[in-house]
Parts: C-alpha cells; structure tokens; sequence
C-alpha cells in the first residue's frame, strides 16, 4: 500500500492480533469473551479510526466491529483501509442505539474486558439496563478491566508510530527556530505562545500535542503555568514546554533560555545544572535501564548544586498516542526501558519568588541505545536553527 500523507502506513491489523492474544491470556487461559474498547486513542490505535464517536469491539474468532454513528461510515471505512485492518462497520444514529448496538454483541457472551477508567458509572449502568432489556441480566462481576492490556501493548511504538513522532519532533524544532528571535524584553508570554503554536502549524502540525507553557521570570516557578501578559524583563528566565501532533501522535520538549540582565548570572547557573542532569539522565536511556535509575540520575546532577530540592516532579514519561503513557519515569517507577519505547526527560529546578528552569528532550529507545529526537540547541541563548544531536544506538 502506498505512504499515507507520506507515512509509512500504521499496521492496525497487528495490534488487532496482540490484542486478541492479550484476551486470550487474560484470564485463565481465555475465559474472557472480548474486550469493549472505549477510549479514543485505543480506538484510534487499533482501528486507525479518527473520530469523534466510536466504540470498538475485539472478540477472539469474531471479526473487529466497530460501532459509531452514521457522520462517519465512510471515514471508518476509508481509515480502516488505510491502517491494513479488516473491520465491520455498524453506523446508529443515537447514543442509545449505540448502547443497544453494543448490548447486542455483549449478550452473548458472560465476561467482557472494559477500560474502567474510561467508562462512567452511568454509562455502564445504562449499558446494564440495556442488556436487562434484552432478557440478559449482565451485572458488574461480568466485566474487568483491561486498562492494563492497553497500557502495555500501546506502549511498544511500531517504525510507522517512530515514523510520526519523529516527524512530530521535527515540526517542533522548526517552529521554535522560527520564533526564537522574539525570546526578548517586551514580548508577552501569550504572544510568544501565539507565535510559536502558529509557527507549528505553518509547519505541519495537525494540532498542539497540548497547550503550549510559556513561563517567564517568577511564572517559570510554576511548571504548568498558563501563558498570560506578563512580558518578557532583563534577566528573566523564560521556559518554553510545547510539542507537535502529527497524524494522532505527539512530541514533547522543552527549553529555557535567559535574558541577559540582572539576576541572569544565577539562572544561567542554573541552567548550566539543570542542562548536565537532563544530559546525564539521556546518557542512561536504553534498554533493561531502571527507569528510576534515570530519575536519580538527574537528581544526582542536582544535587551536586543544591537543587535537588528544587526538582518537584518525576523526570520523564512515554509519548506517543496521548502526551502522558507508558513508561513512567520517577523515582517509584518500575517500569524497565525496552525498545520502541519513546520517552522524555526533563528535569527541572523551581523557586518561587525567583523563577525555574526545565530542559526536556525526547528519546525513543532502540535495540543497542537510544535516539534523539529533539534537536533544538539546549544552551540558554536563542537558536535561529535546529542542529544535530549526538546519536547512541
């Protein structure tokens, strides 16, 4: 089949055909009928589906059913195709045929997979009301959650997955490089934000992976701060963390440049710190690595400074379909690092009342390693382009 929006086309067949090991495995050997798929980055992955209403049902020996709505009969087909996964489409026109059409399936068999934390109390009881109806009185000990089978399985990114990631990452290198020259005194956070969401789009983002964090002088002490209209002043330390979405998928990364001025001595001391341990941390990426050894990693380098204090979050997660997934990098992780998985580090140091510095990078693990993905320059001054980093691996 030829490239999809010059992708390598995503291979949903297989994650079909993982999944249904999973249920086979799940419960004594197979006692488990199928699985109920709700959430839209699970659909989107085993489907390639990219709607907005959409509940897919994987049932060993049945052929892959997905349920939505009649706006997108044709797109289900049209995507499926263009994932190499063969599906049945079944299209109702309200959330109660819906419920009806997935209490059709379910009644049928005595134990489902659902993902408890996507599905609502009501929900679930308005789907057991359903069944009830149709003489076949499902309780709640009839379905388990499986939120754990897909927390495994999506966590392995494929080369086509890798393919848009990368591709992501890419987007976001050039965006910053094109709106670096306004990290000066006088420009807002919100107006930088603008320029640089922009930026990512003129690129060829579908999307923002998330909203974008601008934080400049004492805001950079918070790490989720929301962009405002606070200017950029001499000395300040301004962190920028954003990522691209291309085609379902994200990049993350951050970087904290310093306005010369007074007090900028002591951010760029910080920096410098905050730097090394994010480097110290990438060192360690690769597989069979702890991924606590790459949290103390980070924390060591800080604490040679005194800032490991300052360091208030874990250093790093997966990305991939969602910004936050498997693997989990914090010093109570036990999560091992295996290749396909891609993942930030990102060590910080936050002092309210001063400001904070983060430097992020984003890595996919690989066989004998690990690769960059990131390229934007980490030092504290503006990059006017992306360079290339070291390769391990």
């Amino acid at each position: 089949m030829d490239k999809v929006g010059g992708f390598e086309p995503l291979d949903c067949s297989r994650h079909h055909a993982r999944l249904l090991d999973a249920i086979n495995g799940f419960r004594d050997n197979g006692t488990l009928d199928g699985a109920i798929v709700t959430s839209s980055a699970n659909v989107r992955w085993l489907t390639g589906f990219t709607g907005s209403s959409g509940v897919a049902i994987a049932r060993p020996g049945e052929p892959l059913l997905l349920i939505t709505d009649g706006r997108y009969t044709e797109q289900a087909k049209h995507e499926a195709a263009a994932c190499r996964v063969s599906l049945e489409v079944v299209t109702r026109s309200s959330m109660a045929e819906i419920r009806d059409a997935i209490a059709e399936v379910i009644v049928r068999g005595s134990l489902w997979g659902i993902e408890a934390d996507n599905v609502s109390l009501s929900d679930h009881e308005a789907l057991l009301a359903t069944c009830g109806r149709r003489g076949v009185p499902l309780e709640r000990r009839n379905f388990v959650d499986v939120t754990s089978l897909f927390v495994g399985l999506r966590r392995t990114k494929s080369p086509a997955e890798i393919q848009r990631i990368r591709h992501a990452a890419q987007v976001a290198d050039r965006a910053l490089a094109d709106v670096a020259h306004l990290v000066r005194v006088g420009t807002s956070e919100r107006q930088f934000r603008n320029e640089l969401d922009a930026a990512m789009r003129r690129h060829g983002a579908d999307d923002v992976s998330f909203a974008t964090i601008v934080a400049s002088g004492p805001n950079a002490a918070l790490p989720h701060h929301h962009p405002g209209d606070r200017s950029f002043d001499a000395g300040d330390a301004v962190v920028v963390d954003f990522g691209a979405l291309v085609d379902g998928y994200h990049s993350d990364m951050t970087r904290t440049f310093v306005i010369d001025g007074p007090g900028s001595t002591d951010m760029l001391v910080r920096h410098d710190l905050v730097r090394r341990a994010c480097e110290a941390g990438v060192a360690v990426v690769g597989p069979g690595v702890k991924a606590s050894d790459i949290d103390a990693a980070c924390r060591s380098v800080l604490a040679s400074g005194g800032l490991e204090a300052e360091l208030t979050h874990g250093v790093g997660h997966g990305v991939g379909l969602q910004i936050h997934e498997a693997p989990w990098i914090n010093s109570r992780s036990t999560d091992v690092l295996q290749p396909g998985d891609v993942v930030t580090v990102e060590p910080g140091a936050y002092r309210v009342g001063l400001g904070g510095v983060r430097v992020e990078e984003l890595l996919v693990v690989t066989e004998s390693g690990h690769l960059v993905l990131t390229r934007s320059p980490k030092e504290p001054i503006c990059p006017q382009s992306p360079r290339t980093t070291s390769r391990t691996g």
